[in-house]
C-alpha cells in the first residue's frame, strides 16, 4: 500500500505544475491543459484520502469530478475553436479584447 504522504506530495506537485502553467502561459490550449492537470491533482488527493480511510467516497468524488471535467472540456474546446476562427490565434489577450469590443469591459 502506498503511504498517504507520497500520494499527497505527488498530488501537490501536479496541482502546482498546473497552476504554474495557468499563470505563466498565454495560449488558451495550454491554460486548459494546466486546468486539467490541476483537476487530476485534486482527484488524486480524493482517491488517496479515500484509500487511507478505507471508504469509496474518494473514488465517487473522482468519478463526479471527471464528469464535470469532461463537460468543461467540451465547452472550452468549442470556445477555443470559435476564438481561432475569429483571430487566427488562440491567446488569452485576444479573448480579453473580444470582451472589450462587445462592451462588457471597463470604460
Amino acid at each position: 500500500m502506498i503511504p498517504l504522504t507520497h500520494s499527497l506530495v505527488i498530488a501537490a506537485l501536479l496541482f502546482t505544475l498546473g497552476l504554474a502553467v495557468v499563470l505563466l502561459r498565454r495560449e488558451l490550449l495550454f491554460v486548459l491543459m494546466g486546468l486539467e492537470v490541476m483537476f487530476n491533482g485534486v482527484a488524486l488527493t480524493a482517491v488517496a484520502a479515500g484509500q487511507h480511510w478505507g471508504n469509496a467516497d474518494g473514488q465517487v468524488l473522482t468519478i463526479l469530478l471527471m464528469a464535470v471535467t469532461a463537460a468543461e472540456l467540451v465547452v472550452a474546446l468549442i470556445l477555443v475553436w470559435l476564438a481561432f476562427q475569429l483571430f487566427r490565434a488562440v491567446r488569452v489577450e485576444d479573448l480579453a479584447r473580444l470582451r472589450d469590443d462587445v462592451g462588457g469591459g471597463a470604460p
